[in-house]
C-alpha cells in the first residue's frame, strides 16, 4: 500500500511551519531541526502502512539526526531489527549478516539507555534478544540479565528471571558455570517470583511469573541432586553456620528438591524454626517428625505452616503433607478437607485429587453396608485417581498403580446383577455423598 503524496507533502508542510519553535532533542539548528521531523514523520507514515523498507530507511535519518527525539525511537528501531533477525537468524549461511544486525541492535540499546535511563528494564530486553539471536553470546546475556536483576529486585520482570537462570544453566553445559553456581542462585530468582505471584493481582500477569517458576524448576530439577545440595550446603553453611537468611534459603532449596534425609535439613530447620518460626521451618519440622512417626507432632507442624504461610505460594504444599498425615492418623475427612483447599485455587491439582482418593479409600470400611457399599467407595476413589492423571502428567504411573490397586476389589458382574444394577449405571455412594459409574472386576 502506498502513501499518497498529498500526505507527504502536507507532513513536511506542518514538520517545517513548527521548526522555528523547535530546538535541543530535534537538532541544533533550523535545517537539524527540519530534517529530524521529516524523517520521524515520514518513518512512521511507513511503519503504520507495514512498509518496512522505506520505514527502516526514513527511521535510520531519525535515529543519526536527532537520537534525542523520541523514546519511540528506540523501541521501534528494536521491533524493526528483529524483524529482519527473525527473517534470518536461524539460517547458517547468513552468520556474518546475523552478527552485524545484531550488534547494530545491541547499540539501539546502549544508546537508549544512556538517554532514556531505564537500564534494568531495558537490559532485559538487551539480553533476551542477544541469546536469542546469537545464542553463542550467552555469557554476555547472563551478566546483563544479573545486572538487570540486581537494578530491579524484585520489580524484576518475570522474562529477567527465568532467562538469567536459562543462560546460566546453557553456560553450565559449555563448562562455563558451575553446578554450584545453578544451585547459589536457584534461590535469589525464585524469591522474586514468588514475591510477584504472591501480589499480583493481574492474573495474565501473575501467570506469567507462574510460568517462569515453572521454567525455572525444570532447569532446577535437571542439576539439583540431593548429595550435591547437602555437599555444597554444608561448605556454604560452614562458614557461616547462624546466617538465618542462608540458613532460610538452604531450607527452601532442600524443601524444593525434597532433600531431607541428611541431618543437615533438621539442623537447618531447627535454627530457622528458633530464630523465628516460619511456614517452611515449620512445614522442615513437621516432615522430619512424619519421618519418626511422630504423627501427632508432625501435624501440629504442619497446620501451623498453614497457618503462617496464609495463602503464600507454598501453602498447597503444607496442605498436602497436612492430609497425608491426616490420613495416617486415621482422619479421611480432615484430609479430603485439605485437599478441598487445595483444589479451592489449583482445580487441576493432581496431588489433591490423589489424597482424596486415599482419604476415601482409607475409610471405605465405614462405606459397607453389606451390598456394594464398600465397592463404590473403590470406584468413587478410582475416579479420582484418573481425574488426578489427566490433571497432571508427572503422577500418570502413580495414579495407575492406584487403580490397578483398588480395581481388584470392584465386584464380580453376577453381584452387580444379584443387587439389581447394571455396569456403567450411576450409582450415589450415601457415605461420600458423591455419584460414581458401576463397574466390575470381571
Amino acid at each position: 500500500m502506498k502513501i499518497s503524496i498529498l500526505t507527504i507533502l502536507a507532513s513536511i508542510t506542518l514538520i517545517f511551519a513548527a521548526t522555528a519553535q523547535d530546538s535541543g532533542k530535534y537538532g541544533d539548528t533550523p535545517e537539524q531541526v527540519a530534517k529530524c521531523k521529516e524523517c520521524l514523520s515520514l518513518y512512521r507514515e511507513f511503519r503504520d502502512q507495514k512498509i518496512l523498507g522505506d520505514a527502516l530507511n526514513y527511521w535510520r535519518c531519525a535515529y543519526k539526526t536527532c537520537p534525542e527525539s523520541a523514546l519511540t525511537l528506540y523501541i521501534d528501531g528494536a521491533r524493526f531489527y528483529g524483524d529482519i533477525l527473525d527473517g534470518m537468524y536461524e539460517d547458517s549461511t547468513r552468520t556474518t549478516e546475523r552478527n552485524a544486525y545484531v550488534d547494530t541492535l545491541m547499540g539501539i540499546y546502549d544508546q537508549r539507555i544512556a538517554l532514556f535511563g531505564d537500564e534494568g528494564k531495558v537490559l532485559t530486553f538487551k539480553a533476551n534478544d542477544l541469546f536469542k539471536y546469537n545464542p553463542s553470546r550467552v555469557v554476555e546475556a547472563n551478566k546483563m540479565l544479573k545486572r538487570s536483576l540486581e537494578i530491579e529486585g524484585n520489580k524484576s520482570d518475570a522474562i529477567a528471571a527465568s532467562k538469567y537462570y536459562q543462560t546460566l544453566y546453557e553456560m553450565f553445559k559449555d563448562k562455563k558455570a558451575t553446578k554450584s553456581d545453578l544451585l547459589v542462585e536457584y534461590i535469589p530468582v525464585l524469591d522474586i517470583l514468588d514475591y510477584n505471584i504472591a501480589r499480583l493481582e493481574n492474573e495474565g500477569e501473575r501467570e506469567r511469573y507462574l510460568k517462569a517458576k515453572s521454567n525455572l524448576d525444570a532447569f532446577f530439577i535437571k542439576i539439583a541432586e540431593c548429595e550435591d545440595i547437602y555437599r555444597i550446603l554444608k561448605e556454604r553453611l560452614a562458614e557461616t553456620p547462624d546466617d538465618i537468611e542462608l540458613n532460610n534459603k538452604a531450607l527452601a532449596v532442600m524443601n524444593k528438591r525434597d532433600c531431607t534425609d541428611d541431618p543437615l535439613y533438621l539442623q537447618v530447620a531447627e535454627r530457622v524454626y528458633k530464630n523465628s518460626p516460619t511456614a517452611p521451618a515449620a512445614y522442615s519440622l513437621g516432615t522430619q517428625k512424619l519421618k519418626a512417626k511422630d504423627y501427632s507432632a508432625a501435624a501440629k507442624y504442619f497446620d501451623e505452616a498453614i497457618q503462617l504461610c496464609d495463602g503464600c505460594v507454598q501453602e498447597p504444599q503444607y496442605l498436602l503433607r497436612a492430609g497425608q498425615a491426616s490420613i495416617i492418623q486415621g482422619n479421611p475427612s480432615k484430609a479430603k478437607a485439605y485437599a478441598n483447599k487445595i483444589l479451592a485455587k489449583e482445580p487441576k491439582n493432581g496431588e489433591a485429587l490423589m489424597l482424596i482418593g486415599d482419604a476415601i479409600t482409607s475409610s471405605a470400611a465405614s462405606c459397607d453396608d453389606g451390598k456394594l457399599g464398600k465397592a463404590s467407595a473403590y470406584w468413587l476413589a478410582t475416579d479420582y485417581y484418573a481425574r488426578a492423571r489427566s490433571a497432571d502428567a508427572s503422577i500418570a504411573d502413580k495414579a495407575n498403580q492406584k487403580i490397578a490397586t483398588y480395581s481388584k476389589y470392584f465386584p464380580l458382574k453376577t453381584e452387580i446383577f444379584f443387587n439389581s444394577l447394571t455396569v456403567g449405571a450411576s450409582y450415589a455412594v450415601a457415605c461420600f455423598g458423591e455419584n460414581t459409574t458401576v463397574r466390575s472386576s470381571d
